[in-house]
């Protein structure tokens, strides 16, 4: 049995792929490790380290020692969410943002600046939506001010909107979402899409009062105001719909015109589907 030649084996792109994990488990140590190093150095330098020696009798000494460690532990964990949701910001700001295009993946093809631009995105937002104990409220620290207003433009999506539980947007520098959006359980939005021997990036677009149920997978496409995708569906890259239409399916079609009812007077229109 012939052995692989070394140029084979030097194109392989298991290589790339492992060399990516290496990396992405560099950037998630650096970024736990950092945040409880600078949350221990604030905590230090504001004196909330807790007495180990309470004042009091003995009936109040064991439980002033939980009390305090407890106060302790509700401190230490809001300073490490907000340390280590900066720690990605600022790890974000020297990263280019990647052009829209497609690039080649085959065996031997240069690899382009902007995928590698992507690869070091993709591990910040990697570490930002399975971020380890005690890192618990990074979602929170993202989404309220004054994080949110640096987050948002620097490390993505441009959004209005708010939500209860953060949606998977897995290219968040390539996402713009308008405002009253909501996006369901489970949907992934992305910004790239991959074919056999080209990764394509291309920018999706998510209008105003716009309605994406559970279960959607969303890149590069364009969805306009005030439409619906129903739930499950797959809306193909370069998807454009129209204003106030419903979509579902895989690959999603459109379905139904969405009109606005004439007898409500407040200044949000209510659909129907005709």
């Amino acid at each position: 049995m012939a052995s692989p030649s070394k140029s084979s084996w030097k194109h392989d792109p298991i290589h790339g792929l492992r060399g990516f994990l290496v990396l992405d488990a560099i950037i998630r140590l650096l970024v736990w490790g950092g945040s409880i190093f600078l949350t221990l150095w604030v905590v230090r330098r504001l004196g909330l380290w807790p007495a180990t020696t309470p004042t009091g009798g003995p009936a109040l000494e064991e439980s002033t020692v939980w009390w305090r460690w407890t106060l302790f532990s509700v401190q230490f964990i809001i300073w490490f969410n907000v340390i280590y949701a900066a720690l990605l910001i600022l790890l974000r700001l020297p990263i280019p943002r990647p052009h829209e295009g497609r690039y080649r993946i085959t065996p031997g093809a240069p690899i382009a600046k902007d995928l590698l631009w992507s690869c070091l995105i993709a591990t910040l937002t990697k570490a930002r939506y399975d971020a380890p104990f005690p890192a618990i409220f990074v979602f929170h620290a993202m989404n309220l001010p004054p994080l949110v207003w640096i987050a948002a433009r620097v490390f993505g999506p441009r959004s209005k909107s708010c939500y209860i539980t953060e949606p998977q947007i897995i290219d968040p520098h390539m996402v713009t979402i308008g405002r009253n959006v909501v996006i369901g359980f489970g949907s992934i939005v992305a910004g790239h899409y991959q074919e056999q021997e080209e990764i394509v990036i291309r920018r999706t677009i998510i209008e105003d009062d716009v309605l994406i149920g559970g279960g959607v997978l969303l890149s590069g496409s364009h969805i306009k105001k005030g439409s619906i995708v129903g739930a499950g569906s797959v809306v193909l890259p370069g998807t454009v719909t129209g204003e106030s239409e419903y979509w579902s399916g895989n690959p999603a079609r459109r379905r139904s015109k969405l009109a606005a009812t004439e007898a409500s007077p407040e200044p949000e229109t209510v659909a129907r589907i005709e």
